[in-house]
């Protein structure tokens, strides 16, 4: 056999083994994508028609809008002390009375010596008048009787002060004196706070500055104190914007803002945290989906039942609230693929995760 020959059976052989090794490649490929197991299983849902609001959320802490620390004027022994935490009181109410006893003494005196210079300045201010003494001797004689006067003044003034009142209606928010204990100027009997005007200072991100000062009028702000879960519902108010500070801090990039709640009622109280929802714009009858089936850049999949294959939806800025998102209205009965859909791609063919699951157990 000659040379030629040889070459050209072996040409052919390899041919033919290279035939074979495809047919068996592209055969056991078509198997293995056959396989049920090969198809990605997903989560779907349809949209929920319903309203969104668009908002920022910031959470914050209750303040009183006024916080009133009550000092007595003079230093003393507390002998009584009927404030305590969490009454309220009106203008006036006492709140400790300071032992009287020195400035009675101290008064007595001052009486006395106004009695004798005021007794000795009415008899100069005769004898003046009927050109019996000297101006000087009347100016001299009116100076002390005035001094006196005042010294007089002064120690009634602090005898007033040994009752420590009220200045203003309000709550009493901290009472952590006693009787017996020193009352002096540099620590309250008491401090004070009208709970009806509640404020919570919020820390906006500057970003939303022009929102703010812009839309101010438009803003709807509501204030929820989260309750325990399985006790009680959570406490909600509305809160009117009351201030917006005119700049931003350069530290913090935020500027504050100042809302006051407008009905706190008993379930509100300074210190409190609550979480402040202030709505900028609201759609009405929209359809509606968890933000789970969003990807992390955003788009979404929906699924096609007479294909049973998926479709990417590329991301829009999605209107969004905490939970959802708007769907299109082009695919308001689409449904969407709501897990999974980090692990597929457009176009390909997918199950549904609940048949999958039967064909497992079957």
């Amino acid at each position: 056999m000659s040379k030629r020959k040889i070459f050209r059976y072996s040409i052919f052989g390899l041919i033919v083994v290279t035939f074979v090794l495809l047919t068996i490649l592209v055969t056991r490929k078509k198997s293995v994508v056959d396989k049920p197991d090969s198809v990605p299983a997903v989560v779907i849902q349809k949209p929920v028609r319903g309203k969104l609001v668009e908002a920022v959320n910031i959470s914050g802490y209750v303040e009183a809008n006024a916080m009133i620390p009550v000092v007595p004027f003079v230093s003393g022994t507390i002998i009584k002390y009927p404030a305590r935490a969490g009454d309220y009181v009106k203008k006036d109410t006492l709140l400790a009375k300071i032992d009287d006893a020195p400035f009675k003494q101290q008064m007595l005196q001052a009486r006395a010596a106004y009695f004798a210079t005021q007794s000795t300045f009415d008899r100069i201010d005769k004898l003046y008048k009927a050109g019996s003494t000297t101006q000087q001797n009347y100016d001299s004689a009116k100076a002390q009787a005035d001094a006196s006067k005042a010294q007089y003044d002064l120690a009634k003034l602090q005898m007033d002060y040994t009752e420590v009142r009220a200045p203003v209606d309000g709550t009493i928010l901290i009472a952590d004196q006693a009787v017996g204990g020193i009352g002096t100027q540099t620590q309250p009997v008491a401090v004070l706070a009208d709970l009806s005007n509640q404020v919570v200072r919020l820390k906006v991100p500057e970003k939303y500055f022009d929102l703010f000062t812009l839309e101010r009028d438009s803003l709807v702000v509501t204030v929820t104190r989260p309750a325990e879960k399985n006790m009680y519902e959570d406490a909600v108010t509305t809160a009117t914007i009351e201030n917006i500070a005119p700049y931003v801090s350069p530290q913090s990039k935020n500027f504050v803002v100042v809302c006051h709640l407008d009905d706190p009622g008993d379930r509100f109280r300074p210190g409190m945290y609550v979480k402040v929802q202030v709505a900028y714009k609201t759609y009405e009858d929209v359809p509606l989906i968890s933000l789970k089936a969003l990807k992390m850049d955003g788009s979404f999949y929906i699924y096609d039942e007479s294909t049973e294959t998926v479709k990417y939806v590329e991301q829009k800025d999605f209107p969004v609230d905490e939970k959802n998102f708007i769907v299109p209205e082009e695919f308001s009965d689409s449904y969407i693929v709501m897990d999974g859909q980090n692990f597929i791609f457009d176009g390909q063919k997918v199950r549904i995760f609940e048949e999958a699951l039967k064909e497992v157990k079957e």
